[in-house]
């Protein structure tokens, strides 16, 4: 199958602009054929700052294009997704995925059927510093025993003024969970073995505390909000084993830079026809954990923690 190489943004806020948007104009490679929204005439003005054409439907804006790049809240994106999918346009997914499995699943389907390529979005795993990092602890593990432990916080601040997401409803919604937990997971799940249970507790404002138990006995845990205090955002992440201790570096390169990567990949797997190692089925195993400790979280505090005597 050949490369894609005309791409339409299925999105119009602030990431699918500045970063999705930008990204695809910038490329060498590819075209951008525009941008569709659920506002048409909003739709119209990114594109005429970015690039290509806003289109009024969906159906306008596949028939333009090779593949789609989706910037949309979860349980507007994987619908999407699964449809753009079965018209046969490869796809590039933001996280997470979805926000239940149901849908998730029907996304994976999706791209079976039609036997397009995916990829998601995990901004971390397209950054050179990361993933050099990342496979310099492989080695270790080969080396000197697995890994058996992990720690990552991951702490966004969009109640600081001037924050692009301050007015994201999905966000507000489902909190630290859905929209953090993707980036730490994306590291956890680099350096440990799958996940099979989890148990999750609530903090201040939409934090969230979740530990995970991994096949084989490892174990790690995070801590997530969006709504840090300001000065008390950022993201860190540890691990441990036979090796030491390994701390997780700041990445130098920019969004824009690592999308550039992801459209790269996702063209080259197009066309020998191969999976991706960040494909939808692993979009969908992180919306699994992401799910899991929801519907933990979801239960009566009675049910889900053990009081203190």
């Amino acid at each position: 199958m050949a490369a894609p190489r005309t791409f339409v943004v299925l999105g119009t806020g602030h990431w699918a602009e500045h970063c999705h948007g930008r990204a695809l104009a910038d490329h060498p490679d590819v075209e951008l054929a525009g941008f569709w929204g659920r506002d048409h005439g909003r739709a119209q003005a990114v594109a005429s700052r970015v690039g290509g054409r806003g289109f009024a439907t969906v159906e306008e804006a596949l028939e333009a294009a090779d593949a789609v790049a989706i910037a949309l809240p979860p349980h507007v994106q994987a619908p999407l997704a699964a449809r753009a999918a079965r018209a046969g346009r490869h796809l590039l997914v933001d996280k997470p995925l979805a926000l239940d499995l149901r849908a998730a699943d029907d996304v994976v389907a999706a791209t079976r059927e039609s036997g397009v390529a995916s990829v998601v979005y995990m901004t971390y795993l397209f950054q050179p510093d990361i993933t050099s990092w990342l496979a310099r602890m492989s080695a270790l593990a080969d080396q000197q025993g697995p890994w058996e432990g992990a720690l990552a916080r991951w702490g966004g601040t969009i109640d600081v003024p001037g924050s692009p997401y301050a007015a994201s409803a999905w966000r507000r919604e489902w909190g630290g969970l859905w929209d953090c937990g993707p980036h730490a997971l994306s590291i956890v799940l680099s350096l440990l073995p799958p996940v099979e249970r989890v148990t999750a507790a609530r903090g201040v404002r939409d934090a969230v505390n979740v530990a995970l138990e991994h096949r084989g006995g490892a174990g790690s845990a995070l801590s997530l909000t969006l709504t840090a205090p300001e000065g008390a955002g950022g993201s860190f992440a540890s691990v441990w084993g036979p090796a030491g201790r390994h701390d997780l570096p700041r990445f130098s390169g920019t969004p824009q830079e690592g999308f550039a990567r992801a459209v790269d990949q996702l063209r080259g797997a197009a066309e020998e026809g191969r999976p991706h190692p960040l494909d939808a089925a692993y979009a969908r195993d992180v919306v699994a954990v992401l799910a899991a400790a929801q519907l933990h979280l979801d239960r009566p505090a009675a049910e889900r923690s053990t009081p203190v005597g």
